[in-house]
């Protein structure tokens, strides 16, 4: 097994070795299965971690402690000792102090007093119970209907929707004609912000943008997404620029078939 060492000797541990899932229930306490929106307040999330720590030389007596942020928001866990991790019942793993949208780390400390950190499993995405890559979040957003939350660092993206439309969530799931107006935008946008603004590398599968990207790559399966430096020349951002069209006109033509839905629901009309 190859592990990652920083100078100062501490162990970077992969995401794979730190797997976080949401569950939400609703307010009777029944698990909800479908629909991705986020925010709702009848709603109770909480989180699972599958933690692997196999093959990894820290003590047995070292403490593990699970953190959880989003902007100025934070919440934290202890998670017993390498040798006998100890996970808080479901109870005390609600996000009380943190969206759902959150980022997690779980983190190894020395057993002594000195609270040296021995191991990182940083900016860790928890995987949302549906298959959506982008949260629903209802916002006070003014007369506009939607907008993207980038958020800071690592954080997932929010598609934030105007509180004020009637049953939001119906809407932008199965309404052709919002689909058709709204999601290849949304789409769009979000390849402009990985490529072109954070310059990601598409071949990082542990990247903030790797499950967008592999996404684009189904959506447009003979053009891999190009690299963008941060010092691209013009012929290299046109390029990204040219695949990003490519991407979106597809995911138009053939996912959400833009046009040909929002001409049926002018129809009926």
């Amino acid at each position: 097994m190859i592990r990652r060492f920083n100078r100062t000797g501490r162990i970077s541990i992969p995401s794979g070795r730190a797997a976080v899932t949401l569950r939400r229930f609703d307010g009777n306490g029944h698990a909800v299965r479908n629909g991705a929106k986020t925010g709702a307040p009848e709603a109770t999330w909480y989180f699972d971690l599958k933690l692997d720590l196999d093959d990894y030389p820290f003590p047995p007596g070292a403490r593990l402690r699970v953190e959880a942020w989003r902007g100025n928001a934070f919440q934290r866990w202890e998670w017993g000792r390498v040798g006998a991790q100890a996970e808080p019942t479901e109870r005390y793993r609600t996000l009380t102090a943190v969206p759902e949208t959150s980022q997690f780390r779980v983190t190894v400390i020395a057993a002594d007093d000195s609270g040296r950190l021995l191991g990182l499993a940083d900016k860790l995405r928890p995987r949302l119970p549906v298959e959506s890559l982008l949260p629903l979040q209802p916002a006070d957003l003014g007369g506009e209907v939607w907008r993207l939350d980038f958020g800071q660092g690592d954080d997932i993206v929010v598609l934030k929707v105007n509180r004020e439309m009637p049953d939001f969530d119906r809407t932008i799931r199965t309404d052709p004609a919002f689909r058709g107006l709204v999601m290849p935008q949304v789409l769009r946008s979000i390849l402009e912000r990985a490529l072109l603004v954070e310059h990601e590398d598409p071949g990082d599968q542990e990247g903030r943008w790797a499950s967008w990207f592999d996404l684009a790559r189904s959506i447009l399966p003979d053009r891999d997404p190009p690299s963008v430096s941060h010092d691209a020349p013009d012929d290299e951002i046109a390029q990204a620029d040219r695949w990003i069209e490519g991407v979106v006109a597809a995911f138009s033509a053939d996912k959400v078939k833009a046009l040909d839905r929002y001409r049926e629901a002018w129809r009926a009309k």
